[in-house]
């Protein structure tokens, strides 16, 4: 072909992304997002939970604040163990 400059064959074509190379990326982007968004639903339901409790009896309301204090405090303990500060 006189008009064009170069060889005369057309480049190889790359092979488009395929399916797995999505599923790879969705799959670190739901590690991420997933455990916020579990705890924004469990901390929804407590809240209900609370209000909900609370118009039984206001002393039932206390169950699942105590259950929300001991799992905070179960979590600052295992963080407390899981990241020492240096030094210690």
């Amino acid at each position: 072909m006189g008009f064009y400059y170069g060889s005369s064959e057309e480049p190889p074509e790359e092979k488009p992304p395929g399916c797995l190379e999505t599923l790879v990326i969705m799959r670190a982007v739901f590690s991420v997002i997933m455990p916020v968004v579990i705890a924004m639903i469990l901390v929804l339901v407590d809240v209900a939970a609370v209000f909900v409790l609370f118009t039984k009896h206001p002393a039932l309301a206390l169950i699942p604040i105590a259950i929300t204090a001991l799992a905070i405090w179960l979590f600052a303990r295992w963080e407390q163990r899981r990241f020492r500060p240096p030094g210690l």
